[in-house]
């Protein structure tokens, strides 16, 4: 069975870096953290600071939510 911090890290890698700062945003968490879960720059996250992205990707697996469009990059 998969860990929940595995899960995480799938889902944001999945959704891709250029949609992590949004999803930051919208989830009220540092934008800096996806990146950090997704590349195992954080050592044990505690549930309070993953749970608004296990909610997030929840909703979206669940229909409730879309991911946001991916960040363009200034040419």
């Amino acid at each position: 069975m998969e860990s929940i911090i595995d899960y995480l890290k799938r889902k944001l890698r999945e959704a891709g870096a250029g949609r992590w700062e949004a999803i930051a945003v919208e989830c009220g968490v540092a934008k800096t953290l996806p990146r950090k879960i997704a590349y195992d720059d954080r050592d044990n996250p505690g549930v309070q600071t993953i749970q608004p992205l296990l909610d997030y990707f929840g909703a979206v697996e669940r229909g409730e939510k879309e991911l946001p469009d991916l960040e363009q990059k200034a040419a």
